[in-house]
């Protein structure tokens, strides 16, 4: 009798385990149905986030460094593009980024200022954060000294806020209020009103200028002439026509090399500015062209007065028709009104929709690089081109893609 009530319990108890072991076989399966579910709407948040933000590009880059590893080996510096010279001492560096229909222009000055020229994409696509925000963590850029507004279009102010809410800015530069109507417009100019910057452990307000007349920013060696309409002269429509017309056009000058800066200049203020004789007897050599290459801008007289050898377009290549094929034709047939003794005509044409970012490097010497990101065929120098396995022996040659900021301001790097 007691082997079989022992028995019992024996297969009591080994029905328990059983019971036991399938409650906890069923816990864990039920365990690993939530953890999926969760993953599936991690994975189509992040989905989501991702097409949102537009940073497939990103994602892609990042999976193919996984892969492939990355390109450039710790510690080592990237080569100098192909088709481009070695560069010598302080250099200046533009860089015209490519995020679609709008403006956002890096300028990088040869005395370590910073300044970001519009900061704007067309309503409706992707956001040009990404891109301004990576390049100016990639340059460990904390703090700008210079934010310019060229007129208060949504493709040219559109994530200015932003800027202002996550970097501090010494100096605005601004359109007069009254031609901006927008939410946008005016959460910038808000912004701008109360910002403040820190400065040798002391907190100074942030300087607002008014785009207004004839003015100049400078540092050492550089000099930005900017000219727009006088006072009693200044546009209070705020048709489309008039607010494109405030933006300044700006001569960037450093070692006998000038770039023109024009925002959405037409036809209104061009031919004001022309009259004022602010561009007679200049001779400049890159033009960034105005409105994204629309028809109403870019006059052959305005061609005629700067003088360029080489253009940039900013833009996709889709809306609104920009660049027109007629603004192109005029820049193909474009000569020189006085031929000299530089290329008679354009060069080169740029597009930022064709060649990715558009990057302008000007040394001390008056050596001028133009990178195009996306075509390296496009490339092109007014120095010697650097001989790949060439080597350098100058203490002072530098490319300024491999320049940082530090404590002390720019270090420079040998490439």
């Amino acid at each position: 009798m007691a082997s079989k009530s022992g028995k019992g319990r024996n297969a009591k108890g080994i029905s328990n385990t059983r019971k036991k072991a399938a409650a906890q076989s069923s816990a864990v399966k039920k365990l690993i149905t939530v953890l999926t579910v969760i993953l599936i709407i991690l994975l189509i948040v992040a989905i989501i986030v991702i097409s949102v933000k537009g940073l497939w590009g990103e994602v892609i880059d990042y999976i193919k460094n996984l892969i492939n590893g990355d390109e450039t080996p710790s510690g080592e510096k990237p080569p100098i593009p192909a088709g481009t010279a070695k560069l010598e001492g302080d250099i200046l560096e533009m860089r015209v980024l490519d995020i679609g229909q709008g403006d956002c222009i890096l300028l990088i000055f040869p005395d370590g200022q910073i300044m970001v020229m519009d900061i704007g994409s067309e309503n409706g696509t992707t956001s040009p954060w990404n891109v301004i925000n990576g390049a100016l963590t990639d340059l460990e850029i904390t703090t700008i000294d210079y934010l310019f507004l060229t007129h208060t279009d949504y493709d040219h102010i559109r994530e200015a806020k932003k800027l202002i809410e996550n970097y501090e800015i010494k100096n605005f530069y601004f359109p007069k209020g009254v031609t901006g109507t927008t939410s946008a417009w005016k959460n910038a100019y808000e912004a701008a009103q109360k910002e403040t910057y820190v400065e040798n452990g002391v907190t100074k307000k942030s300087v607002y200028n008014e785009n207004v007349g004839t003015y100049e920013i400078s540092g050492e060696n550089w000099i930005m002439k900017c000219y727009t309409y006088d006072e009693k002269d200044y546009p209070t429509k705020t048709d489309a026509t008039s607010k494109n017309a405030v933006s300044p056009v700006c001569l960037l000058e450093y070692a006998d090399k000038t770039i023109v800066l024009t925002g959405d200049s037409n036809y209104t203020n061009e031919e004001y500015l022309l009259a004022k004789g602010y561009f007679d007897n200049v001779d400049a050599d890159v033009l960034k062209v105005a409105h994204h290459g629309s028809t109403t801008s870019t006059s052959e007289e305005f061609l005629n007065k700067v003088d360029c050898e080489y253009a940039i377009i900013s833009t996709n290549g889709k809306s609104y028709g920009h660049p027109t094929p007629e603004l192109l034709d005029r820049l193909d047939k474009y000569t020189d009104l006085s031929p000299d003794d530089d290329y008679n005509g354009f060069a080169q044409v740029y597009r930022t929709d064709q060649d990715g970012t558009i990057t302008v490097q000007i040394d001390e010497k008056g050596v001028m690089n133009i990178i195009a990101d996306e075509n390296a065929e496009k490339n092109t120098t007014t120095g010697t081109p650097y001989v790949e396995g060439e080597e350098i022996n100058e203490a002072n040659v530098v490319a300024i893609v491999f320049t940082k900021r530090d404590a002390f301001g720019w270090a420079q790097f040998i490439a």
